[in-house]
């Protein structure tokens, strides 16, 4: 690239600070790789020049919008992230879900995927929360899940829905990524697991990709892990889109705990399903999902979350969990 496009760096640079400083704790000497598509240059510019400014070595790499979030990038960028320090990619489209991101962060490298990230996330928000309290209490919560057989989700627009989670290890994206081989979105913090099987309906009140914000509910209706059925409007535009990668985009991926207090509903699901007091469930890939799980792996090239924001309830093997009294 010999040009920088967009809006003016200094719109985005505080956030890309934080992010290369405080969550990936970049030091001198290191090598990062930031990986954009073009749609993203302007916020590729932003993290390159953040990077620079902590003494770090910076390569920022251009790759076509991915067909789909576990689409892999060219050969030539999976292995600029398998030889880097720490990573960060702001793409159009997720790269979480990648054999490329998978084997960078199996390698040591550390890093964040920012899929839909804009230069308003990066002034206000998520972004900016206190990630050592995030760290706590998302490892808290998840240690209080660990042990949990079947967790319930019930909600006042009408989500009831049952999760067998038995045999397995919830993840804590704790929203600090300073480790060799740590890795997560940004902005950070959830709890979340692959379930083993799933049952009940599922009302997404809040936004799900492909739609935004809604504007009316979508109820959904879970069978022995997959959707079976979607209802309300976007329904079909949903639908079609699921559709066309086969019967197994329809699996229930992921349910997830928002652990963010300073994230904010704004129609961006990066941010959205991170808000503390919300849920999140997702449909689609859970071959990459964090902790352990005893579910059966599903690889497909999507995953989309829908977020629950009408007063979620969970109870865990029958005993209500209240994600705030970890705080």
């Amino acid at each position: 690239m010999d040009n920088r496009e967009g809006e003016p760096l200094q719109d985005v640079l505080g956030g890309c600070r934080h992010i290369i400083r405080t969550v990936l704790g970049a030091r001198k000497g290191e090598r990062v790789a930031i990986v954009v598509d073009r749609p993203m240059a302007s916020i590729g510019w932003g993290f390159l020049d953040a990077a620079s400014e902590f003494g770090c070595e910076v390569i920022l790499a251009v790759t076509p919008t991915p067909a789909g979030t576990s689409k892999d990038p060219p050969e030539r960028i999976a292995r600029l992230l398998r030889d880097s320090d720490v990573f960060v990619i702001p793409t159009t489209v997720s790269m979480t879900h990648t054999r490329a991101r998978r084997e960078a962060s199996a390698a040591g490298a550390r890093g964040v995927t920012l899929p839909g990230i804009t230069t308003g996330m990066l002034r206000q928000g998520g972004i900016f929360a206190d990630y050592a309290l995030v760290a706590r209490a998302t490892e808290k919560l998840a240690k209080r899940l660990t042990s949990v057989d079947r967790v319930e989700l019930l909600s006042e627009g009408g989500t009831e829905l049952t999760f067998d989670v038995h045999g397995g290890i919830w993840f804590a994206e704790r929203g600090l990524c300073t480790e060799a081989g740590e890795f997560g979105n940004a902005p950070g913090g959830e709890v979340s697991i692959a379930p083993v099987n799933v049952n009940g309906t599922l009302v997404v009140d809040g936004s799900i990709n492909r739609l935004g914000l809604l504007r009316s509910p979508l109820r959904m209706l879970i069978r022995d892990r997959y959707v079976v059925s979607i209802e309300g409007e976007g329904s079909d535009v949903l639908m079609r889109f699921l559709q066309s990668y086969g019967a197994s985009a329809f699996n229930v991926a992921e349910i997830g705990i928002g652990m963010n207090p300073s994230a904010r509903l704004i129609g961006r699901v990066l941010e959205d399903e991170k808000v503390l007091g919300t849920v999140h469930v997702g449909i689609g890939d859970n071959s990459n999902m964090g902790g352990q799980s005893l579910a059966e792996k599903v690889s497909v090239g999507v995953h989309i979350d829908g977020v629950v924001v009408s007063k979620p309830q969970l109870l865990a093997d029958g005993q209500r969990v209240d994600p705030r009294e970890f705080f």
